[in-house]
């Protein structure tokens, strides 16, 4: 299936919503915005803008993140990524999503359609690509994909008010050419203390893990994602201060590692 298909199919589906939704998702109301800073062992290597929209019934996440990859010959490869998540306002439960990476000339797009008990899947490179009906998994579902750390943001927020000492979270990992469907568990580890700019906030932590990684991450009272950190890696993801300064450009690293986009 042609690229430009894959992309009138996901606007058409976008669009055709239950006809109460369309009546009230006129227009567009902005409710929050975040920047994320990405750390990897200590060093800045990008900024991560994303805004949440109401629309009705349903509330939009888009992202877009910038970063320079360095190979070992000092050849520079940058990289931007941008995704668009649908959710349900209620319960966050997957809508739609559709994701853009432009890297070493390509682009890949990949995206998202659930259904009922089954789902779409698509991915198109360079414009040209495929799509996939495959057995939707229950319940709500949370996509994770490479370099949007907004996603962890997401599912932070549907932890809060929530009591509970471990519970399942079913995910879409989207992968370099497949789709990957693990069930990770949360683990609340507590009431915690972060300094976050020039002050000390209140937060919940968290440990997050599926079968191929473990994070641990410190949200605050409205659930908004604090701190994201995958020590084997040098990972560390910060929510930048409202109040704060703009972040400076991060310089390129070295493309090698976990940070290498997929």
């Amino acid at each position: 299936m042609r690229g430009t298909s894959l992309a009138v199919l996901f606007v058409i589906a976008c669009a055709v919503l239950p006809s109460a939704r369309a009546a009230r998702a006129q227009t567009a109301v902005s409710v929050d915005s975040t920047q994320l800073a990405v750390f990897e062992n200590e060093v800045p290597v990008a900024i991560e803008r994303c805004m949440y929209n109401y629309m009705g019934d349903s509330l939009v996440v888009v992202a877009t993140t910038q970063r320079t990859f360095v190979d070992e010959h000092g050849a520079r490869h940058p990289l931007r990524k941008s995704m668009m998540l649908v959710v349900d306002a209620h319960d966050l439960g997957l809508i739609r999503y559709l994701s853009t990476q432009d890297f070493n000339d390509h682009q890949i797009v990949r995206g998202l359609i659930p259904g009922d008990t089954s789902m779409t899947y698509f991915i198109e490179l360079d414009g040209g690509g495929n799509a996939d009906r495959v057995t939707q998994p229950p319940g709500r579902l949370f996509v994770m994909d490479s370099q949007m750390f907004s996603l962890f943001d997401v599912l932070s927020r549907s932890l809060a008010n929530k009591t509970f000492t471990t519970r399942h979270v079913q995910l879409l990992a989207l992968q370099t050419d497949s789709l990957a469907a693990p069930l990770a568990t949360v683990t609340a580890l507590g009431a915690d203390t972060l300094v976050v700019g020039r002050s000390k906030q209140a937060v919940k932590r968290f440990a997050f893990e599926d079968p191929s990684a473990r994070f641990e991450l410190w949200s605050d009272r409205q659930g908004r994602l604090v701190r994201l950190v995958h020590a084997e890696s040098g990972l560390r993801v910060e929510r930048v201060p409202a109040a704060a300064a703009p972040a400076r450009k991060p310089p390129a690293v070295k493309k090698t590692g976990s940070g290498t986009p997929q």
